[in-house]
């Protein structure tokens, strides 16, 4: 099955700020829907209304061919949410386009490469999944390390997270995780970020820790930093009205 790749499918267009949307490893437009939804509730006259643009990053086996593909598919000028693998394609677009962003939004994802073992693990790692049958994109370690305890058995988020991946499938996967294990060292970069930047974490992501998303705030000229409770490595679904205010209060800077 064909992962859904429909811009505004779910939520119908509107005029407002445009908000492009990239997922981590193995999930669409989806990871987006509840926090979306959650947004579309605040009652707030100052909340800045947002078109939603949704760029699915499925072909592409570098974060560089993965930031043309967005620039290809976005407006002018946008606000840009990257969320792990997805700020890894963030941090590409930031190096070849800089000028058409408005805000970015970075959320449980890092700015660091990988060490040259874990390189090595991940490259392996597409190998082994590819020569196996069936592809299981989500097994019951993965949702131990990524989801806050409290959501571990959370059965909707579970199937979500499930589905997104199977729907996905192992090609999906090899191009995505080959292009997380090449992408280029960013730290550097962040010093020349000028737009209204929010770093956001959860707690309990055990796997890019907290610590270095404060590191990566701390890069980034007048950024904030949250970390927000009862979430791990999927700040969107786990806390999805948390992270809609986080947005608000950004596209307002």
């Amino acid at each position: 099955m064909t992962p859904p790749n429909d811009q505004t499918a779910g939520h119908a267009k509107s005029d407002g700020v445009p908000v492009v949307f990239l997922s981590g490893m193995l999930a669409d437009q989806r990871m987006w829907h509840p926090a979306l939804t959650a947004y579309s509730e605040i009652a707030d006259a100052t909340k800045p209304a947002i078109a939603p643009v949704f760029c699915e990053l499925f072909d592409q086996d570098r974060v560089e061919d993965m930031a043309r593909a967005v620039l290809q598919a976005a407006p002018d000028r946008f606000a840009l949410v990257g969320m792990s693998m997805g700020g890894y394609a963030a941090f590409e677009i930031l190096r070849q386009a800089p000028e058409r962003l408005s805000h970015l939004m970075l959320v449980n994802t890092r700015a660091t490469a990988d060490s040259e073992a874990v390189r090595r693990r991940r490259l392996l790692l597409s190998r082994i999944v590819a020569s196996k049958k069936p592809f299981v994109a989500v097994n019951d370690g993965m949702l131990d390390e990524m989801l806050h305890p409290d959501n571990r058995h959370d059965e909707p988020l579970v199937r979500l997270l499930t589905a997104m991946g199977d729907d996905c499938g192992v090609g999906v996967f090899k191009r995505q995780n080959n292009a997380v294990a090449l992408r280029p060292d960013s730290m550097a970069d962040l010093c020349a970020i000028a737009v209204p930047c929010s770093v956001v974490v959860g707690t309990h992501d055990r796997v890019i820790s907290p610590e270095s998303h404060r590191d990566m705030a701390d890069a980034i000229p007048e950024a904030t930093y949250q970390e927000i409770a009862g979430a791990g490595h999927y700040v969107p679904l786990e806390q999805p009205h948390i992270f809609a205010r986080s947005l608000a209060d950004l596209l307002r800077r």
